[in-house]
Parts: C-alpha cells; sequence; structure tokens
C-alpha cells in the first residue's frame, strides 16, 4: 500500500471527487486521516502499490494536488529511548512498552504530515523517508515488534 495526500480547494470540497474516482477506478482506498472544512481540506489514503499511477491521475485530471507524503523511519540503533517523541505523537504511533523501550508502528504513523516527532528527537533517530524506498522494509521499532 502507498500513502498518498490529496488536497482540495474551497471550489473542491463540494464535488464527490474521492467517491468518483473510487467507482470510476474501481480501486480501494483506505483514508487514513481528513481534514476537510467548506475551505478546502485535505485526505491522506492509503492505495494499493499498482494502482498508484492511475488513481494519481484520475485525481490530478480533477485538479486535486496530489503528492506521495514522506513516510518516519527509527533507527533503531540510534534511538536511546528518551520518549520525546512518544507524548508529541497525534495519533499513539509511537508508544513506550512497560520496561520503557520506545515502539514505532508505522501503520499508524501519518508520517511527513505532521512529523512532530521528527523535529523533537535529540538523537536525530527519527528521519523522513521516501515512501516508495521503505514499502517492503518492516516496521521499525526499539529491539521489539508491535503488540
Amino acid at each position: 500500500m502507498v500513502r498518498i495526500l490529496l488536497r482540495f480547494t474551497e471550489e473542491q470540497v463540494p464535488q464527490p471527487i474521492t467517491s468518483q474516482v473510487i467507482l470510476e477506478l474501481k480501486v480501494p482506498i483506505a483514508i487514513i486521516t481528513a481534514h476537510i472544512n467548506s475551505k478546502g481540506g485535505e485526505i491522506l489514503a492509503e492505495i494499493p502499490d499498482e494502482s498508484l499511477d492511475r488513481t494519481v491521475k484520475a485525481f490530478r485530471q480533477r485538479s486535486v494536488e496530489v503528492s506521495i507524503p514522506k513516510l518516519v523511519e527509527v533507527d533503531v540503533d540510534e534511538c536511546f529511548s528518551c520518549g520525546m517523541c512518544v507524548s508529541l505523537c497525534p495519533v499513539d504511533a509511537i508508544t513506550m512498552d512497560e520496561d520503557g523501550t520506545v515502539i514505532f508502528n508505522r501503520e499508524k504513523c501519518v508520517g511527513s504530515t505532521c512529523s512532530a516527532c521528527v523535529d523533537a528527537c535529540p538523537a536525530r533517530a527519527i528521519k523522513s523517508v521516501k515512501q516508495l524506498d521503505t514499502l517492503n522494509k518492516k516496521n521499525a521499532s526499539r529491539g521489539k515488534p508491535e503488540k
């Protein structure tokens, strides 16, 4: 699955653009987060890898701004589990285990649309990386997989 960020203008909000693309392409689109009001907004969504090009093209043909946000990756060798990132994560993608080990859940992370943890990490163990380079990597965690 690939994450895409869709940005809608005030004029586009009342139009059923996302549902049109889903129906036209018969592509499943999982909405991760959405922040839309009458002034515009954005949707962070996941789509199957093989549908990326045609889905992006369909949204762009409807004048929707589309970008592929970077993912957040944790270097487990650099992380010393200080916990600075845990309290800042708005989607609880970063938690602490009973023993104080930081656990990172890539599936919950909204990536570069937030990146609060990247800026907060004193060890610089958390970085934004290109999504397409990390599609096949497993979730990074500090020695323990997420439960």
